[in-house]
């Protein structure tokens, strides 16, 4: 029996070599966050904070929820354990974009009484075929008079995704497939993903032909992972961000390549 997640199973997608050190060797990667990371890994805090202290009675201001977003970033921020990857950028940069991002969703979403929050950094699994599991955590969950519940994402990468990319997603997918398991008053899932870089939203449904197929071509994925023999490593824009790069034999032997141009100099 493995646990999989999208995490897991993207990172097979993307390098072979990677999934390997990462989840059958259990390496301990070069460091545990890059810039980008551990902004967004902050600003989903800052939000879970806002929701789960709404769903209590009392609601944050702006400044507050500022406040503590950089006090956390101060007293966490460790530069032997966060790695820039993007030249000239500095702390202080990714700093003030977390901050942008957790003040323009305020504004753009408050007063915050849109729906009822069911549930905040969900987790859970769904079981797959051969014993095994998928994971589910979602940032947030909510729920309206009419019966229909929303999977809440939110995105703080630069990169936007299209309509078409998320009718196509499978992570929020997937969760919307838990929510259909579990609430039996649920009429409808919508998923919403939360681009804070660019201050929107997309919203995707999906069919239940839709979500059988999905599980059944996870199933299979795994089918494949698990019969793999053949970790390659795939070089890519994306190996700057990867922890395993110095074990990497494509890089390995680019270093030596530049070495050797080194000492013949």
């Amino acid at each position: 029996m493995t646990n999989y997640s999208n995490s897991r199973l993207s990172t097979f997608q993307q390098c072979k070599f990677r999934y390997k050190l990462q989840y059958i060797d259990k390496e301990k990667p070069d460091f545990e966050h890059t810039a980008e990371t551990f902004m967004g890994g902050l600003v989903h805090e800052i939000l879970e904070k806002l929701y789960r202290e709404l769903k209590g009675g009392f609601l944050n201001t702006k400044e507050r929820l500022v406040e503590f977003y950089e006090k956390e970033w101060d007293e966490n921020w460790k530069d032997d354990n966060v790695k820039i990857v993007r030249e000239g950028l500095t702390s202080d940069y990714y700093k003030a974009m977390g901050k942008n991002f957790i003040e323009n969703y305020y504004e753009r979403n408050k007063p915050f009484t849109q729906a009822k929050v069911v549930d905040i950094e969900t987790e859970d699994f769904i079981d797959l075929k051969d014993d095994n599991k998928y994971h589910i955590r979602i940032d947030r969950l909510v729920k309206s008079e009419d019966g229909t519940y929303f999977v809440c994402d939110y995105k703080t990468n630069k990169n936007m995704k299209s309509q078409g990319e998320v009718d196509e997603d499978r992570q929020l997918a997937m969760y919307s497939l838990w929510v259909k398991n579990h609430f039996e008053d649920c009429k409808n899932v919508k998923l919403i993903w939360y681009f804070l870089a660019h201050n929107m939203e997309l919203v995707s449904e999906r069919t239940e032909e839709q979500l059988k197929k999905l599980k059944e071509d996870i199933e299979n994925e795994i089918i494949e992972i698990e019969a793999c023999t053949d970790f390659e490593t795939n070089k890519t824009p994306l190996c700057g961000w990867c922890g395993f790069k110095n074990k990497c034999p494509e890089w390995q032997n680019e270093r030596n390549s530049s070495l050797l141009k080194y000492k013949n100099v």
